[in-house]
């Protein structure tokens, strides 16, 4: 019994030493785990202290860029063949950080016909008839659209903006769309983060080599068209454009321009003031610009009704819409700064445009366009005589429009 007795004291004082010893040891294995826990915690502490460092070494440095690649079908039922033109643009934009940047925007084959490559000395006359532009004295339309480098918090919340763009004019941008051009050579201040209200003064001759084409009458009085010789071209002005959300579906926008040259000379040829809206109700969106050119008297009405939406990201998604035009000659400067492949107008000659044009589009796949347009009782708004268009009065039927393209972006 007394054995009994020491070997089971025995065994409890065995059993109580085991226990103790895995005790320790687990505390130690727990202060180790807890150590390494720490020094991980530590050089991570330490990575991100240096991934911080970088971030502020390169705050808001980003290189995009995009382009798109444009095929167009024109017939301008004019007896001529259907024309087929190609365009190439190449967009970039660098931020320095998150209040410098850099933007650049250059064309190759700018509207240049299908297989044409080199220099034609014909081409100011030629591209009456088949809506080509002259190639800027050099092979394939290359140009330089957009230069520039651009300032946020200016003084402020304002931004400053110097080099070669273009403005976007009103809801239509039928005067303007600075998506697709540029020729703008000068300054633009923008005020407050939405940049509701833009002060711009400069000079937009980079463009005249369009703008010569599509001539406002020399003589106002009887509407005769006097010939190529007669243009002037838009040089220095001052231009104010203005926004104001008047719901959260309906925007004002305002455009003042007055060009800065010698009146006695007679070379003051626009004096542009201009109104327009845009509105929307579910799937339906409105947009319409009056403007008037009050060195000449050439006003310009412009409406757009669409429904729906195409989204470029979204295959399958489409739009249809119907605009109404009327422009008089001599409202409009130049047919380069519109943008043919989103505004929907056709010729912008002596003849003007009053009518009606039916258009829609269709996202094939991604980034990938396809938009057709037709004119409806397109009527002359001015008497024009000569040339490959015939003969005309005020009121006359005009040639009607037609129009297919293809985008792709990247």
């Amino acid at each position: 019994m007394l054995v009994s007795l020491s070997l089971g004291f025995a065994g409890t004082a065995l059993a109580a030493e085991s226990q103790d010893g895995e005790d320790i040891r687990f505390q130690q294995l727990k202060a180790r785990v807890e150590a390494l826990r720490s020094q991980v915690a530590e050089a991570k502490n330490e990575n991100v202290k240096i991934e911080k460092e970088k971030d502020k070494s390169n705050v808001g440095r980003k290189l995009k860029l995009s382009g798109d690649v444009r095929v167009k079908a024109i017939n301008q039922n004019i007896g001529k063949h259907t024309t087929i033109t190609e365009s190439v643009q190449l967009i970039g934009h660098y931020s320095f950080d998150k209040d410098w940047m850099v933007g650049a925007k250059y064309a190759f084959m700018s509207d240049n016909n299908m297989g044409t490559s080199t220099r034609n000395t014909s081409l100011p006359n030629f591209s009456y008839g088949d809506q080509r532009y002259d190639d800027y004295n050099a092979a394939d339309n290359n140009v330089l659209m957009n230069l520039y480098v651009k300032k946020n918090h200016f003084l402020g919340d304002n931004s400053i903006q110097v080099g070669r763009m273009g403005p976007s004019i009103l809801a239509t941008h039928y005067w303007s769309d600075a998506n697709s051009s540029g020729f703008y050579d000068g300054v633009r201040l923008a005020f407050g983060r939405e940049e509701n209200w833009e002060v711009w003064y400069g000079d937009w001759g980079a463009a005249d080599t369009y703008g010569k084409y599509w001539n406002h009458p020399t003589n106002a009085a009887n509407k005769v068209f006097l010939g190529d010789s007669k243009h002037k071209s838009l040089e220095k002005n001052f231009m104010i454009l203005g926004k104001h959300k008047l719901s959260p579906v309906t925007t004002a926008y305002g455009f003042f321009l007055n060009e800065l040259q010698d009146k006695a000379a007679g070379d003051e040829n626009y004096k542009m003031r201009g109104l327009g809206f845009s509105t929307r109700y579910g799937d339906w969106r409105l947009a319409a610009d009056f403007t008037k050119n009050y060195a000449n008297g050439a006003v310009g009405r412009f409406f757009r009704l669409r429904y729906k939406g195409s989204d470029r990201a979204v295959p399958g998604s489409w739009t249809i819409g119907l605009d109404y035009i009327k422009l008089e000659p001599g409202n409009l400067y130049a047919s380069a700064l519109n943008g043919v492949n989103d505004v929907s107008m056709g010729i912008k000659d002596n003849i003007g445009i009053d009518g009606f044009v039916l258009w829609g589009d269709y996202i094939l796949r991604r980034n990938l366009r396809v938009a057709a347009y037709q004119s409806i009782g397109r009527k002359a708004t001015n008497y024009w005589d000569g040339g490959s268009y015939g003969t005309w009065k005020k009121g006359d039927s005009a040639p009607q429009y037609s129009r297919i393209h293809l985008i792709w972006s990247f």
